[in-house]
């Protein structure tokens, strides 16, 4: 698994911990905007990475609010792609959607909510995976506006092309405990191995 360059596992973890603190007491938004809540997990991901690791959000408060990247090494306007990073929170296993089709690093903040908070004991808001993958601007496919004159619709986005196959091998952080069965994150049990 390739990382940022000076982005560590310890960067990641730190901020794992701060996602799921975070946004625990917003947990309501979640159950009226499921897609509002996956942005400020991606917010709150951004956030600790730029308090935890040497990538720090863009100055100029439109560029990091509104534009790509989210972070750079050393906070760098106009990095290059190898430097720029952008964080994204989804509570699906693979998919990534984006505003925008740049190349550069990407850091998904896989999350689950556990209302029964046993998957973390203590945790209604658990990080079960993070992705951090590389994108070129040919790893993305438009997926036009269904917005119209007649009303209703969203946005258009971009999506990542065939997005299980360029994630294999890119998760930083897998909880333990947790696995993919038909398409959702759910709990298994943990076998230890056999000591001698």
């Amino acid at each position: 698994m390739l990382l940022p360059k000076r982005l560590e596992l310890v960067h990641i973890a730190k901020a794992i911990e701060f996602v799921e603190d975070e946004t625990t007491d917003l947990v309501e938004l979640y159950h009226e905007q499921a897609n509002v809540f996956s942005a400020v997990v991606g917010i709150f991901g951004q956030k600790a990475l730029h308090a935890f690791s040497p990538y720090k959000k863009h100055k100029h408060p439109d560029v990091a609010q509104q534009r790509f990247p989210d972070l750079s090494l050393g906070g760098k306007p106009n990095p290059p792609p190898e430097l720029a990073l952008e964080s994204k929170g989804s509570s699906r296993p693979w998919a990534i959607q984006s505003h925008y089709d740049h190349p550069g690093w990407y850091v998904v903040w896989r999350y689950l909510v556990d209302p029964t908070r046993k998957v973390k004991p203590g945790r209604e808001v658990v990080v079960w995976r993070v992705d951090v993958v590389f994108l070129n601007k040919e790893d993305w496919k438009y997926e036009g506006s269904t917005a119209g004159h007649s009303g209703g619709g969203r946005t258009h986005t971009f999506g990542l092309k065939c997005p299980a196959d360029k994630l294999r091998g890119a998760a930083a952080f897998e909880l333990p405990g947790v696995a993919l069965k038909g398409g959702r994150p759910v709990m298994v049990e943990v076998i230890a191995p056999p000591t001698r």
